[in-house]
């Protein structure tokens, strides 16, 4: 099975399942009885429909995201989807890597264009060189028919964006449909703070004939520094409510209201049809592993928003688990 079989349409009589999966982040520390690596393994041992790796710093395939890739298939038994980026490198080089992972086993990829080179302004690829992630979706599926004698023996994934102005989503949108049209089996988002803008991403792919299953892309607001960063990187404001929620002096209560304001846009996007939730961990694992926990106890369905008693539940469980 490949991660396009799971987002499939249920057959007649089936009900749909809400999907949970958590992105994964190579470990600086290659020991693997570090502290990184336990994070992992506790985020493995929850038991996600599948997970996905990070690919390796600036553009390369670090070993380390490889031990990830080889370490998650053997100890959950399930899929773990590589990353790739694409941009300022060639066929060759990127027909490599792609045979480096279907030889470790790996067939869910997700194909992304990557960030420019650090320190490097206004950079242009050379000629030969890929710059966009539909060259790279076109590409796997041209490698898995050489390699593996089917095209379709691999699943890709590629990323939307529904936060932005008006006109770099209707961009989004018009890059997304290219990608389908290339071969790409579902999407996930990158970060947003908005629901509303998940359902206008998906109700815009629809009128511009986009089918593919559109998974949000969910970050814990658990962690205020990070969001900072996320700003920072992606130019994707944090809202108020949010920067507020930060200046929360007590812990307990800071807890508790992160928690709660995470849950809310959770509900938000169940309660919008979002076939799945794609966690985005930093591999730390109680925020997202808390999560997980309170929605499995109500059966993955969408709740009254403030729900106190599973709330309390909630932060009970936080504060019993220890930190990794």
């Amino acid at each position: 099975m490949t991660l396009k079989d799971l987002y499939a349409r249920p057959k007649p009589g089936q009900e749909a399942r809400l999907h949970v999966s958590f992105e994964l982040y190579p470990p600086r520390n290659p020991d693997s009885t570090s502290q990184a690596w336990a994070g992992i393994d506790k985020l493995l041992d929850a038991r996600p429909d599948y997970v996905s790796v990070t690919y390796g710093t600036s553009g390369s395939t670090s070993a380390s995201s490889q031990s990830v890739l080889t370490h998650a298939l053997k100890r959950s038994g399930r899929p773990a989807m590589s990353h790739l980026v694409c941009l300022g490198r060639t066929k060759d080089q990127l027909v490599e890597v792609i045979h480096d992972m279907l030889d470790l086993g790996v067939r869910d990829f997700l194909a992304l264009r990557g960030d420019e080179p650090k320190g490097v302004e206004n950079f242009q690829p050379q000629p030969g060189q890929f710059h966009r992630a539909v060259q790279l979706v076109g590409l796997i599926r041209e490698v898995a028919a050489d390699y593996l004698g089917d095209p379709h023996a691999v699943s890709i994934a590629v990323a939307a964006y529904p936060a932005g102005t008006v006109q770099t989503r209707m961009d989004a949108v018009s890059a997304l449909a290219e990608k389908q049209s290339a071969g790409a089996d579902f999407a996930i988002t990158q970060v947003f703070y908005d629901p509303n803008h998940y359902v206008e991403l998906v109700q815009s792919a629809s009128y511009q004939g986009v089918y593919l299953p559109i998974i949000p892309g969910v970050i814990p607001f658990t962690d205020a520094k990070r969001l900072a960063r996320l700003e920072s990187l992606t130019g994707v404001e944090v809202p108020s409510h949010l920067k507020e929620i930060a200046a929360i002096e007590d812990p307990a209560e800071r807890t508790l209201v992160t928690l709660g304001a995470t849950l809310d846009f959770v509900n938000d996007l169940i309660e919008a049809g979002a076939p799945g939730l794609h966690f985005y961990t930093f591999n730390r694992t109680r925020p997202v592993l808390d999560l997980v926990e309170h929605l499995r106890a109500r059966g993955f369905g969408h709740v009254e928003h403030q729900d106190s008693i599973d709330l309390m539940e909630l932060v009970a469980a936080a504060m019993r688990r220890l930190s990794p």
